[in-house]
């Protein structure tokens, strides 16, 4: 995983992925959780899809465009 996904160690879960890089966020948990399910760690895939979830909201709300006020 690229450091740039990681982000800075003290920042908030879910702030540390930038704006450009969360669809490639969004498909990372996606892939992590199918991963944890097949290993049969079901704990460990909700945690990603949580995840997924909120960099989906994020992406939804950082993305849209204001338009003229």
């Amino acid at each position: 995983m690229s450091s740039k996904l990681k982000g800075k160690p003290h920042s908030p879960e879910g702030s540390r992925v930038p704006t450009d890089l969360l669809p490639k966020a969004i498909r990372y948990e996606a892939a992590r959780a199918v991963v944890f399910e097949r290993q049969g760690k079901p704990d460990h895939a909700s945690e990603c899809l949580k995840l997924k979830r909120f960099y989906e909201r994020r992406a939804m709300e950082e993305c849209l465009d204001p338009g003229p006020t």
